[in-house]
């Protein structure tokens, strides 16, 4: 892909995501009532929305923040009953990080408040452009699991 090719394509995407983003982040904001998730807190939701969770230092690692801070982090998700520490079954001195019901329930909220957003854009097109936007998508998600596979070919708890 060239770079004009690239910056009309950064160009639409923004324009999609302005049109979409307020509506579905306000209304999935509104059972916060003034105590939203941070930007940091919800990106540590999907890091820990895996099969195998992750120790509070591997959890660092892979949010990019030191034990300490991910430690205050994880203290904050815990409050609000999105995310637990829970004893390692086969070493107990371990803790690891788990996701609560409440925060799987909440990270399929969110997307699917994304997706309706999303959808609600898409009813502005012909019924050939849904077509096309769908297969768009699905060679997105395709390339999202060829990605992560090579990015992390032998860590099968991000694959």
């Amino acid at each position: 892909m060239d770079s004009v090719e690239r910056d009309r394509l950064a160009d639409a995407i923004g324009d999609f995501r302005r049109a979409m983003i307020p509506g579905f982040v306000l209304h999935l904001l509104r059972g916060f009532e003034g105590d939203e998730p941070s930007m940091i807190q919800l990106a540590t939701l999907y890091v820990l929305d895996r099969p195998d969770p992750p120790t509070l230092r591997v959890l660092a690692e892979r949010v990019g923040r030191s034990v300490s801070a991910t430690s205050r982090l994880v203290d904050q998700l815990v409050r609000r009953g999105l995310a637990d520490r829970r004893e390692d079954p086969d070493d107990r001195r371990l803790r690891r990080i788990v996701l609560t019901q409440d925060g799987t329930d909440f990270l399929r909220r969110f997307e699917r408040a994304r997706a309706d957003a999303q959808l609600q854009v898409m009813a502005h097109l012909t019924a050939e452009e849904r077509a096309l936007v769908t297969r768009a998508f699905t060679l997105l998600g395709e390339a999202s699991r060829r990605r992560t596979d090579a990015r992390h070919p032998t860590d099968p708890e991000i694959r």
